[in-house]
Formats: structure tokens, C-alpha cells, sequence
């Protein structure tokens, strides 16, 4: 699924979605899926497809609720993981040819009508192992502080992350939610949450972000 594909007549199964490489003459190829429709140079190259942040209409966060909640003691630690939504970019060399989500869009309001953001919504269980999803986040809790915390959604902040991948399975990078004072800070470390993954760009830390809501 993701990961380079060879040049060839064949179709490449990525979760429900489905594309197709039709080789013709010459050297020329064609990918196709849905009603995209590509035509091009194969000189040697292969097919990239490579998982993306859902970003969906440009937002820059992606808001996860539990449907349970998460209760942290003072100075403890914890880690879970939690499924989330992903998008994919098909490329060939240095142009993305294509660019498709692999679940249904859904959006939220994060924060108040008047200084709030659109973020991309998801719903996930909880899970203590890594779950059988297509796209992963592992999170790892720290309660600094000197009194109990209890967590039921999660936001991250999304824009110019990088992602990593194995064949079968999207994840992003390793989220810190640091309690110190009265609200959590979330950091997108961009490190890789386990050995093994192929990132789809240079890794690069994102700022703290503060979740006041």
C-alpha cells in the first residue's frame, strides 16, 4: 500500500480506495482513480504513495475525542494510542499527481464562535496496544503537576508535520501531552513513535501547542 510501486499494468489497493497503472506505448503510463485520470514519462521512476496529514480544507488542527476519558494521578506517567483519519499523496518525482482522503470528512468547532478554529474532527477508542487501523497516533501522557488530570479529546497540531509509514499502516509522529500548570501542552515531536517507520519528509519538532479547550 504505501511505500514505491513499480511501473507496471496493476492495482493498488489503499484502504477502501482502489488506483489503477495501465502501461501503453512507449514507455507512457497512465494512472487513473475514480474520475482522475493521469498520463506520463515512466524514464525509470516509480510510483510514490505515501501517507499525508488530514488536513482536509487547509485546517491546521485535528481534534480527537475519546468517547471515554483518560485519568492521569499526580507525577504519573501513561501511553495509549488512538486511530486517526489520513489522506494520501500520490507522486512522481518531485509533482503529486493525485491527493484523496481515505474516510469522510467530518469538522468541528475547537474553542468559542468568537476566537475559535475549524478543526478536522475524528471520534477513536482508546486502545493500550497499537490498534489494526490505517492511520495511528501514539500519545504518551506526563502529569507533572501535583494534582489528578482527566482527558478526553486530544488536538494536534497538524500543519507542516511529517508523517511516517510502514507498508500497511499511516502513523504520526510521537505526541507528548505535558500537564504542568492549568492546561495541557501538546507537542508534536516529530519523531517517529516506534523503529522501523520511513518518514515522508525531514522531521521537523512544530511548536508547543497549548489546549485551552
Amino acid at each position: 500500500m504505501f511505500g514505491e510501486h513499480e511501473l507496471k499494468t496493476q492495482f493498488i489497493k489503499i484502504g477502501e480506495k482502489k488506483v489503477h497503472i495501465v502501461e501503453e506505448k512507449g514507455d507512457v503510463f497512465k494512472y487513473r482513480r475514480d474520475d482522475v485520470e493521469v498520463m506520463f514519462k515512466g524514464a525509470g521512476n516509480k510510483l510514490e504513495i505515501l501517507p499525508a496529514p488530514a488536513t482536509g480544507y487547509g485546517v491546521k488542527l485535528l481534534m480527537i475525542d475519546f468517547g471515554e476519558s483518560v485519568v492521569v494521578p499526580p507525577g504519573e506517567k501513561m501511553e495509549f494510542f488512538l486511530s486517526a483519519p489520513v489522506e494520501v499523496d500520490v507522486r512522481l518525482g518531485d509533482v503529486t499527481i493525485d491527493h484523496f482522503n481515505l474516510s469522510r470528512e467530518k469538522y468541528a468547532l475547537y474553542g468559542t464562535p468568537e476566537v475559535g478554529a475549524i478543526a478536522r474532527y475524528w471520534r477513536s477508542r482508546l486502545y493500550i496496544s497499537e490498534p489494526n487501523e490505517t492511520g495511528v497516533v501514539k500519545v504518551h501522557i506526563n502529569n507533572g503537576s501535583k494534582r489528578w488530570w482527566e482527558l478526553d479529546h486530544l488536538v494536534i497540531y497538524l500543519k507542516d508535520t511529517v508523517m511516517y509509514y510502514s507498508e500497511e499502516r499511516a502513523y504520526y509522529p510521537l505526541i507528548i501531552v505535558e500537564f504542568k500548570t492549568g492546561v495541557p501542552e501538546i507537542n508534536n515531536t516529530g519523531d517517529p513513535p516506534k523503529e522501523g517507520l520511513k518518514p515522508t519528509k525531514e522531521p521537523l519538532p512544530l511548536p508547543n501547542f497549548v489546549m485551552r479547550w
